[in-house]
């Protein structure tokens, strides 16, 4: 695993990190002002991609406003804020019962709400625990990523199967941040230090270099 990373170009994980740190100092002025529209658009990648990829790549933003207010979102945030322990975060999203908001963007929002408290469960973080958890095999990995990609179950079969791997992910996100520094120091390149941060960013050029989703 550590191989694999040493492959990616540290300097442009970094890159991408900033962008990310700063949506997130951007959505906490906005959160703590109450600025609701702004910040809810912010939120679900609709003003900018980086506030939240999960939704900005299958265009998730506008059809979650469709058939929810900005309001109902600004209150799972306001909710995800105040919770005190990560490991009830999947139960919070699904109770609110937000149509096309479930664990990847739901994730996503608390991450860049409190990036040194909550995770992103979506399929770049997941391929990347995936990975450590098969030692490095990367057809391994790919094809147990196909499996939380089964359209075929019901809605409480796919709560319960994103919700056990979303709580599994925690130890081997972090080992991903772990491995990605000392690769970043022998680049020379300066780590982030956000603790979920900087692993999901890792998490995502892990997934665009080398995974195989199909």
């Amino acid at each position: 695993m550590a191989t694999i990373i040493a492959e990616l170009d540290m300097a442009d994980v970094r890159e991408h990190y900033l962008l990310r740190e700063g949506t997130h100092n951007t959505l906490r002025q906005l959160f703590d002002a109450g600025r609701v529209d702004e910040y809810v658009n912010l939120a679900l990648g609709i003003t900018n991609p980086a506030g939240n990829f999960s939704a900005a790549e299958h265009g998730l933003g506008p059809r979650i406003l469709d058939e929810n207010s900005h309001q109902d979102v600004f209150a799972l945030a306001t909710e995800i804020e105040l919770c005190p322990n990560t490991h009830h975060l999947p139960d919070l999203i699904y109770r609110h019962r937000l149509p096309f908001l479930k664990i990847s963007v739901g994730s996503e929002i608390a991450m860049m709400l409190k990036p040194n408290v909550n995770w992103v469960g979506n399929v770049r973080t997941i391929w990347s625990h995936l990975l450590i958890k098969h030692n490095g095999k990367r057809s391994k990995a790919n094809q147990e990523l196909k499996l939380y990609k089964d359209g075929e179950r019901d809605s409480e079969m796919e709560y319960v199967i994103w919700r056990d791997i979303y709580l599994a992910l925690e130890p081997n996100i972090l080992t991903v941040g772990r491995l990605a520094s000392e690769a970043a120091a022998a680049q020379n390149a300066t780590p982030g230090a956000l603790r979920f941060m900087w692993p999901d960013a890792v998490a995502s050029f892990l997934f665009d270099r080398f995974a195989d989703p199909r």
